[in-house]
């Protein structure tokens, strides 16, 4: 068989490297049908020829290429065990299988390996360019969705990446969001005193001694509530309080005697159900005063500062039970079951949207439960249980 320097034959047109033209390679042992395909293609395509499957590999591993034309009957290495190894390296692109001699095996071998159109020798002028153009179109397509299959997966990768980076500041965030809550609590009785000593004293120019004395006794309580909070923010490794035994109904009592003679309450009125034979509980006197403030502030914004808070303990299964209810606008189910979502408000921009949320985690901290259950126009009860001696997690 006559050999033809591809090179040679390439005299008269791009190389594959440096055309803009769609790439095609020609491999075919006979020099006519290749002489042929490439009078035939070459003004519309960049063309290589090889004349035997292994010069026709090397040169599909050196260099780009759109479609491959390939003989099915050659010496040597034949069609289908060229078109074997190509599919070894690259599984996609498009292949045109000439014939003269195909055979049903064949053909089912060629198809497995995934040909896209046999093409009878002597070849048709209008078939073989219609049936090339497609296969280049076909690699086109091809190629485009590899690119953006690479470039979602970068971006996937990239935006892990971004994730990750903001888990490192949502943890700072959410602890900064969370002292920024406690620290509010506290502060709003400390402003309640206040402006109810300076009511008394812009309308009377006085104040009895004893209720001044209360009254700034528990503003310095809550400025040192405030210390402690901010103290365990600069200091995390102390942010958790240490279990104590504790009775649950005198923190509740206290809780409620604050809320009393505060004016953000002052139109609430406070019904105590306490069980006085519930037992001690292991948990931290502090967290459980910032849940109970956060469900007592909740129910007072509820009720629009006016109606009742029903406070009840209970004893059972081995269970404190603590229900905490309030005569205001209750929630629709779709609120309802939100509302220990963080960040999800209903309330004005100044609301976090995690006091529900910080009180919900120190409740199971200490191995205990909350829910709540509301109707709209009938108020809602936030129920909260622990184990008896339970300790913190």
């Amino acid at each position: 068989m006559e050999y033809t320097n591809p090179q040679e034959v390439l005299s008269d047109v791009d190389t594959p490297q440096t055309s803009k033209k769609p790439s095609v390679l020609i491999i075919d042992d006979e020099i006519g049908p290749r002489e042929s395909l490439r009078i035939l293609l070459k003004d519309q395509y960049s063309l290589a020829l090889a004349q035997n499957g292994d010069e026709g590999i090397s040169m599909l591993k050196s260099a780009h290429f759109d479609t491959v034309i390939l003989d099915l009957r050659m010496p040597g290495k034949s069609g289908i065990e060229t078109l074997e190894e190509i599919r070894k390296f690259n599984a996609d692109i498009p292949v045109i299988i000439l014939t003269g001699y195909g055979t049903l095996e064949s053909a089912q071998k060629a198809v497995h390996l995934n040909i896209f159109e046999f093409v009878s020798k002597p070849f048709d002028v209008n078939e073989i360019k219609d049936i090339v153009k497609k296969a280049i179109e076909k690699n086109r397509i091809s190629i485009l969705k590899n690119n953006i299959l690479k470039q979602l997966q970068k971006l996937n990768t990239d935006l892990e990446d971004k994730l990750h980076e903001l888990e490192k500041f949502a943890v700072v965030g959410k602890l900064s969001a969370e002292m920024l809550h406690e620290i509010n609590n506290p502060l709003t009785i400390i402003l309640g005193y206040v402006q109810i000593l300076l009511a008394e004293i812009i309308s009377k120019n006085q104040i009895p001694a004893k209720e001044a004395e209360q009254y700034l006794k528990v503003v310095e309580s809550e400025v040192k509530r405030c210390q402690k909070i901010a103290k365990n923010f600069l200091d995390v490794s102390k942010k958790d309080y240490k279990n104590v035994p504790v009775n649950i109904n005198s923190i509740l009592e206290n809780m409620v005697c604050f809320f009393k003679d505060n004016p953000i309450a002052k139109n609430i009125n406070f019904v105590c159900e306490l069980d006085s034979t519930i037992p001690l509980v292991s948990a931290s006197p502090e967290h459980l005063q910032q849940v109970f403030t956060n469900l007592f502030m909740n129910a007072i914004e509820a009720m629009d500062a006016e109606g009742t808070i029903t406070i009840t303990t209970s004893n059972q299964s081995n269970k404190v039970i603590i229900k905490i209810s309030d005569t205001g606008n209750g929630m629709p189910p779709e609120i309802l079951e939100k509302i220990f979502n963080p960040f999800f408000t209903t309330k004005t921009e100044k609301s976090t949207g995690i006091g529900l949320t910080i009180s919900k985690k120190i409740i199971e901290t200490h191995k205990g439960q909350i829910y709540a259950e509301s109707q709209q126009g009938k108020g809602s009860t936030f129920t909260i249980s622990f184990p008896v001696n339970s300790k913190n997690a």
